[in-house]
């Protein structure tokens, strides 16, 4: 159907002589409306839909220039295909171009596209056309036969090739023998109609294009032909000569080494970097053996090598130098490697690491030499600490500066070196002297200001400071007398002790957050397990809000597993065990009431928050409880199911034939919807007819039954819905919101049009202002309900900035947002209040500013905004030639690179990146050598390679053993067989990360995506019946490492060697990739 409404929109915009310019902007409504909508709904992204979706629009394309009457139709498709370039179109259209028959057309076609290439000046169009060139545009173009077509087509071919092989830097190499034939036969036919041109495509065609069977060419090795044609440039990015065929070195921190060569040398620091991130990132405890496994990461490398012995305060100077060091690559990354993202959480991990852990490390560590410190900074190479300088100097100078990269900015501006310090000073490891002693040539701090203790001090009542002795007994009668709204309020008058500690809790000494962060964790686990409601609300909701990035810092000292842990037991097994059976009996009186729904409401909300702020994975905790299953996980089905309200309210889903319980829950919804919207009042009655479970998703289905009746126009005064809608800010129905928020913003999508009712817009935006910004809130509802509309805050900006109205486009020019209807802004207001209450990570900043900037970018509302800055090659590019070069860092940090190996899938990204490190090998050997070197020599980039797979996948010790025994074990891997059998689909916190507008454009991604996964591996979502393999809990837990993927290919090798259908050479090279794996897994340190 909507290939034939897109058939319709091209010939009508064709009889009434629409300009291309103006159909394309139609075409783009037309997409969004019938096909982007649906596809940025799915769960997962879907390829398959994307392909089909291409294929379509294709074959549509091809039947408006089938079209004889109107020429203007090949300037529509166009339009389409080149202008607003999108490659799947391009990799569906052009292999069929000459099934076009009428020639008037094609020679109108290509002569458009010409005039559009010859003025191409967007380097975004110029690299993804780049890429396609060789295996879609220029083998489409020669597919043409010849003897069938008249002169004037040849030539405007002829030229159309000419243009594309402009683009062409160096040259590009085609497998088809039949292109090299039908390029003979073309240059043939236009020799003999345009002599000039033909020398002009001769001399472009002999230097840009290769035949990969031809016997005669001759080129030098930097051009030779390479079996992966998608390879990447052997240019290495930031390359730097290695001198590894040089002899020995000192090993960095004091420690002599005998034997070890120079590789070995920087194998240890790219090991210490890449152990280092990988503890931040996954909240590995730093505990009490925190620094001796860090002290073996050299001697597990090295089996072979003997290491002297180091003291402590070596051990130290050394993380200390290793800390700074992974800091400046980090930074230097993310100015300068990460254009298209937004990461900036895992910054904020590291600055707690380095400023209140590292300060720990030496406190509890260190002999008491006052020198360890200074000497450790002092090492620290000039390069990390101009890296450090620089970029805290542009963050600062970001709004005024100009954008002049190569501007020398004198560094006034205080850094993460400061506050290192700053701690250590507070601890009494350091005089305050060392802060300008160190950092004399940075900004000078009157010494007098900084803490020489870890005393805490807070204000009381009376304005009277007092000092904080017993963290127990301060937290406990803190959290009872707590009034939860004034976190909230913007005075600091009469400020709670509570609210003054999480409001400034990182300017709190590394001591004091440790003990705070313990004793609170603490005191709500006893919460949990003794059913005390009202600590429960609160002490969530504090969290919820990560004010100073207290929940980070919490969650560093104690793990996310560890607090998730806790709630999703209340939530699965305490509340339907002893919650709700004893409900009349635990709540007495109003007050208990309200703490009664709350705390499940905001233990529901801290989940949430944990698990889409930090990408941590409550499938994986729920798989390792002993008292809860993914299958009766309330937690997990809700949570994995948030923007979606089903169609049909049931109180059991799980028995959905039983027509007893769906008679039984239609009369429920019969009940509440006249009570809400009739009487205008809730009975008792009526309320104990549902748990809170079942209300949490009555709430959101009533809501949506309201919005799809207002929207058909079945009521016309909302007076009686936003009296029944209000009831819903009750404490006790509260918890009925969280699906709305994200499920409003898919059905704000689908109603946005050029064609919406004012009507309509002005009584949905009447409902939408009295859930989310009333006029009057119960007290106690308000700390919750800012909280929630923080959740999904960001992407209901983005929807709703588009109901405003606009007289262009921003792209590509200087401009501000319109204004809109007051009610919207209203609403756009109260969720940028919502969202600076407190921070908010991986987040354009503009996205978060109420007035209008002036922009060249739009504004990206995700975290990885795919396709703005490179291409997904080109990022895969940049990475594999950071393994191949052995750099001591990987080239992007492990927040994004997470996000990269998460698009292409990691099957993908371990082929792609093993296939072309193995040809690089084979053919140039290790980056900056002049010979090849000895295969020993060469392994070290493998060795780079496994040794970040390994701590990509594994995080203790204990998941070491666990995997080992896995991939050593004989039986049949059963990750794909026992992710059917769960039947759990957990969606990862990362919507965001799915389409910015650039890729909103392209729908599409390069053949680096996932083309190459296996066909039995993509029949993860089918339910089959249990197999005779026995579940494996530790394949479930790892089933997306890069170790399980292996041992998955070793298998498969061994059964295509048993059948003949691969050699022993092509199975023996998977057997080394796997012993090399596990042999990690059995030295590593983690």
């Amino acid at each position: 159907m909507e290939n034939e409404n897109f058939y319709k929109l091209a010939l009508r915009c064709a009889d009434r002589q629409i300009a291309s310019g103006d159909f394309l902007n139609f075409y783009k409504e037309f997409y969004n409306e019938k096909f982007s909508a649906k596809m940025e709904n799915e769960d997962t992204p879907n390829e398959s839909k994307v392909l089909e979706v291409s294929n379509l629009l294709a074959s549509e394309c091809i039947r408006l220039l089938s079209f004889e009457k109107s020429l203007i139709l090949a300037n529509y498709v166009v339009e389409m295909v080149f202008v607003n370039y999108n490659s799947d179109l391009v990799h569906a259209f052009l292999p069929q171009l000459y099934y076009i028959t009428n020639s008037n057309m094609l020679i109108h076609f290509f002569a458009q596209s010409s005039a559009f290439f010859s003025k191409l000046s967007d380097k975004l169009v110029m690299d993804q056309l780049n890429k396609d060139l060789s295996t879609y545009v220029i083998p489409s173009i020669l597919n043409v036969d010849v003897t069938t077509i008249g002169n004037d087509l040849v030539v405007a071919i002829c030229k159309f090739l000419l243009l594309m092989m402009n683009f062409i830097n160096g040259n590009v190499v085609l497998s088809s023998d039949r292109s090299r034939d039908n390029l003979n036969a073309l240059l043939n036919r236009l020799s003999k109609v345009n002599k000039l041109l033909h020398k002009k495509v001769q001399q472009q065609a002999d230097a840009k294009l290769i035949f990969k069977n031809a016997k005669n060419n001759v080129f030098p090795l930097e051009s030779a032909v390479q079996e992966f044609v998608s390879s990447p440039s052997i240019t290495s990015p930031q390359f730097e000569p290695s001198p590894i065929s040089n002899a020995k070195a000192q090993a960095s921190g004091g420690a002599t080494v005998s034997g070890a060569k120079y590789q070995d040398i920087k194998l240890v620091r790219y090991y210490k970097n890449i152990w280092l991130n990988n503890k931040i990132i996954n909240w590995g405890p730093i505990d009490s053996d925190f620094l001796s496994r860090y002290a073996s990461i050299a001697t597990s490398a090295f089996q072979g090598v003997t290491y002297s012995p180091q003291s402590t305060d070596s051990i130290l100077q050394d993380l200390i130098e290793t800390s700074f060091t992974c800091f400046a690559q980090f930074v230097n990354n993310k100015q300068y490697h990460q254009l298209n993202s937004n990461f900036n959480l895992l910054e904020r991990q590291w600055m707690v690491f380095i400023c209140k852990h590292l300060p720990l490390l030496i406190l509890e560590n260190g002999s008491g030499n006052s020198h360890t410190v200074p000497q450790a900074l002092e090492s620290i190479d000039d390069k990390v600490v101009k890296a450090i300088r620089t970029y805290y100097s542009e963050k600062d100078d970001m709004k005024g500066r100009n954008e002049d990269l190569f501007d020398d900015y004198p560094s006034n501006n205080l850094d993460i070196r400061h506050e290192f310090i700053k701690n250590l000073v507070s601890l009494g490891l350091q005089s305050p002297t060392l802060l300008n002693d160190y950092l004399r040539e940075d900004q000078m701090i009157d010494t007098r200001t900084l803490l020489t203790t870890d005393d805490l001090i807070v204000t009381n009542s009376q304005g009277v400071q007092e000092l904080v002795k017993d963290f127990k007994h301060f937290l406990t009668n803190s959290l009872d007398s707590l009034e939860p709204e004034v976190l909230i309020n913007d005075s600091n008058d009469n400020a709670d002790g509570l609210q003054q500690i999480f409001h400034n809790f990182e300017n709190i000494p590394p001591t004091k957050q440790r003990e705070i962060s313990n004793i609170l964790i603490d005191i709500l686990q006893h919460a949990l397990e003794n059913l005390e409601f009202d600590r429960i609300a609160k002490i969530c909701s504090v969290l919820s809000f990560n004010f100073s990035h207290s929940l980070t810092t919490i969650l560093s000292f104690s793990s996310p597993t560890k607090i998730c842990e806790m709630l999703i037991k209340f939530v699965d097994v305490s509340w339907d065990k002893f919650v709700e059976p004893r409900c009349k009996e635990l709540v007495e009186s109003e007050y208990d009431t309200m703490n009664f729904f709350l705390s499940f409401s905001c233990s529901i909300l801290l989940l949430i928050v944990i698990w889409q702020t930090y990408d941590f994975s409550l499938v994986d905790v729920v798989l390792q409880s002993s008292e809860s299953n993914t299958e009766n996980s309330f937690v997990i089905s809700y949570i994995s199911k948030l923007p979606e309200i089903p169609d049909v309210f049931l109180l059991d889903p799980k028995n959905s034939l039983d027509q007893e319980m769906r008679t039984k829950s239609h009369q429920v919804v019969q009940n509440w919807l006249r009570d809400l919207f009739v009487n205008g009042s809730i009975s008792d009655d009526l309320l104990q007819s549902v748990d809170l479970k079942q209300l949490a998703v009555l709430v959101p289905f009533i809501f949506k039954q309201v919005l799809l009746t207002l929207e058909v126009g079945a009521i016309e005064d909302v007076s009686n819905l936003v009296g029944g809608l209000e009831y819903f800010l009750q404490p006790f129905m509260l918890i009925g919101l969280v699906k709305i928020v994200y499920w409003l913003e898919q059905y704000l999508y689908s109603l946005k049009s050029e064609n919406l009712d004012e009507g309509l817009l002005e009584k949905l935006l009447t409902l939408l202002n009295s859930i989310f910004n009333p006029q009057a809130l119960n007290e106690d509802s308000k700390l919750f309900h800012s909280s929630l509309l923080r959740l999904n805050a960001v992407r209901l900006l983005r929807v709703l900035r588009q109901f405003r109205s606009q007289s262009q486009s921003n792209y590509g020019i200087y401009s501000t947002e319109s204004s809109g209807h007051p009610k919207l802004e209203l609403l756009i207001e109260r969720l940028l209040s919502a969202l600076n209450v407190s921070p908010t990570y991986n987040l354009d900043p503009r996205v978060i500013t109420t007035e209008n900037i002036y922009s060249q970018k739009q504004v990206g509302y995700g975290r990885f905004l795919i396709l703005n800055e490179n291409p997904i090659n080109k990022i895969m590019t940049n990475q594999i030639n950071s393994f191949w070069n052995l750099h001591s860092s990987t080239y992007y940090n492990l927040d994004y690179l997470k996000e990269v190996i998460n698009l292409v899938s990691p099957r993908v990204f371990l082929q792609d990146v093993l296939a072309t490190l193995e040809y690089k090998l084979d053919t140039y050997g290790v980056a900056g050598t002049r010979n090849k070197i000895a295969a020993v020599e060469s392994e070290h980039v493998m060795d780079y390679l496994f040794y970040f797979l390994v701590l990509y996948d594994v995080r203790s010790q204990v998941d070491a053993v666990s995997l080992l025994q896995v991939m050593d074990g004989n039986s049949e891997s059963p990750i794909v067989k026992e992710e059917m059998q769960m039947k759990t689909t957990e969606v990862a916190p990362k919507a965001e990360v799915s389409q910015d507008d650039d890729f909103d454009m392209l729908f599409g991604e390069p053949e680096t995506n996932v083309t190459g996964v296996d066909k039995e591996n993509q029949s993860t979502n089918v339910e089959s019946k249990p197999t005779e393999s026995k579940y494996n809990l530790t394949a479930t837990l790892e089933r997306h490492s890069f170790g399980l993927i292996i041992h998955e290919m070793k298998q498969e090798c061994n059964e295509a060697l048993s059948t003949g259908d691969i050699s022993k050479d092509v199975c023996d090279k998977i057997t080394k990739y796997h012993e090399k794996y596990v042999y990690l897994l059995k030295t590593c340190v983690f």
